[in-house]
């Protein structure tokens, strides 16, 4: 099995409000991811140096462990809590988690590979990804020792296989695993997205 992280870090500045609270079309937008990727692990860690109250599931939350280290804090927390050897990441703020992707991706997870992380054609989503703790965690904490705060600095450390456009194009064609929800126009047009899938007949 997997565990399952949540990074729920971040100012959420731009949207006002703390994102992890955000209500989206009638359910905590957390509450959305939890629900949809759950089924792929046996646990579920969200990061958050807040306390969050959720309406789905046993959910386990862990802290950062270092200040001052952005999203790379929250990723070493998550990993670090976890109890099995692949972790599955995600952002609460990314509400249409693509579950075929990320079986695609566990398919490539295999003996001697760390890392599996989409190219969305601009550049890695981190917050998509699949981590091997053994490897991933000492390579995470090296970067932090040195003061390296980019998100992916550690990963001329282990091995990491990158998911082509090629693949994402025929499993998300539209992206929309890759959405972020950082502004009340974003979650605008969440809802509208949302509301096309569960009603195609919706013109928003």
């Amino acid at each position: 099995m997997e565990s399952i992280v949540i990074l729920a870090g971040g100012k959420s500045s731009r949207m006002g409000v703390d994102k992890s609270h955000v209500n989206l079309f009638g359910k905590l937008m957390i509450d959305r991811i939890i629900e949809r990727i759950g089924s792929k692990g046996d646990e579920i860690i969200v990061v958050s140096n807040e306390v969050i109250k959720f309406s789905t599931g046993k959910i386990k939350m862990v802290p950062d462990y270092y200040r001052n280290f952005g999203a790379l804090a929250g990723l070493h927390a998550g990993i670090k809590a976890a109890k099995n050897e692949n972790v599955l990441v995600v952002a609460n703020d990314m509400p249409f988690v693509n579950l075929e992707l990320f079986d695609y991706m566990r398919q490539r997870m295999v003996p001697g590979i760390d890392v599996v992380i989409p190219d969305n054609g601009r550049g890695l989503e981190p917050f998509h990804a699949i981590y091997r703790k053994k490897s991933c965690l000492p390579a995470i904490e090296k970067a932090i020792q040195e003061q390296s705060k980019r998100i992916i600095s550690w990963f001329p450390l282990v091995k990491v296989v990158i998911v082509e456009e090629s693949v994402i194009a025929s499993l998300d064609p539209e992206r929309l695993a890759f959405f972020n929800v950082n502004t009340p126009e974003d979650l605008k047009r969440a809802e509208q997205i949302i509301a096309s899938i569960e009603n195609p007949s919706y013109d928003g």
